[in-house]
């Protein structure tokens, strides 16, 4: 029970930060690079803080880089690209396309891992690839003509402003909007 609920809450603050970070990101006219600053900063901060608190008088004694061989800086340096990569997928995608591309990049490398690493599948693999390769198909689908709500004759506090049109066909609401200066042609 205890494992069940660790997992329900990871699954909500996991979606929790997606959504916020894509937010983040969308929510302004800054850049990709500008709001990876910011938000690395915190990190940065509270790492820091946990590596005092840990192995503080380890470090002072043997300093700050003991133990980094060139695969650390190599895994160090490929989780920085792959923070990069995702930032850039949120701002001009969105959270749910990056969670189908993460989970699609597993499978793929679980395939490479049979034929590089001799790795066996299971039952279970078996059944969460063919979700995640269904949810992929699913959500790659195109809507259907009737299917999505107008904001008229809804409720609920869905936007009012109307679907774009460009040469006929609509654009999805969630595509990013034109800041107001580009809007009315002056820089």
């Amino acid at each position: 029970m205890v494992g069940l609920i660790a997992v329900v809450i990871s699954c909500l603050s996991s979606g929790f930060a997606g959504v916020y970070f894509e937010r983040i990101l969308k929510g302004s006219s800054a850049s990709v690079w500008m709001r990876n600053v910011q938000l690395g900063i915190f990190g940065t901060a509270l790492g820091l803080l946990a590596m005092w608190w840990n192995d503080g008088a380890a470090i002072s004694e043997h300093g700050f880089l003991f133990g980094y061989t060139g695969m650390v800086w190599c895994v160090i340096f490929n989780q920085a690209f792959g923070g990069l990569l995702v930032a850039v997928v949120v701002k001009y995608a969105d959270n749910i396309l990056k969670g189908f591309a993460t989970s699609f990049s597993i499978i793929v490398s679980t395939v490479m891992s049979i034929y590089l690493f001799g790795f066996h599948v299971d039952l279970l693999f078996t059944a969460g690839a063919g979700l995640v390769i269904g949810a992929v198909y699913m959500y790659s689908l195109p809507k259907a003509p009737g299917g999505s709500l107008s904001p008229n004759s809804s409720s609920s506090s869905v936007s009012a402003e109307p679907q774009r049109t460009v040469g006929g066909s609509e654009m999805e609401a969630f595509l990013p909007k034109a800041p107001p200066s580009a809007a009315s042609g002056k820089d």
